[in-house]
């Protein structure tokens, strides 16, 4: 039990390199919410009102 869980995102973009370490983070978790629906809107795909404002300034930087 002591193996942490690797998340997709972090294999698939290993090397990703926007310049700042929470764009990282954001491009991931963006990611994961968009394959596991890809057919929902943003609003659908985020989990809360703060992550779907985050996922629009993301998109806009």
């Amino acid at each position: 039990m002591g193996k942490a869980v690797t998340r997709w995102t972090d294999h698939e973009f290993a090397g990703l390199d926007l310049g700042d370490s929470r764009l990282n983070k954001r491009a991931k978790i963006l990611m994961e919410r968009f394959a596991a629906n890809p057919q929902a809107s943003i609003p659908a795909a985020c989990e809360g009102w703060s992550e779907t404002v985050a996922a629009y300034r993301f998109l806009s930087n």
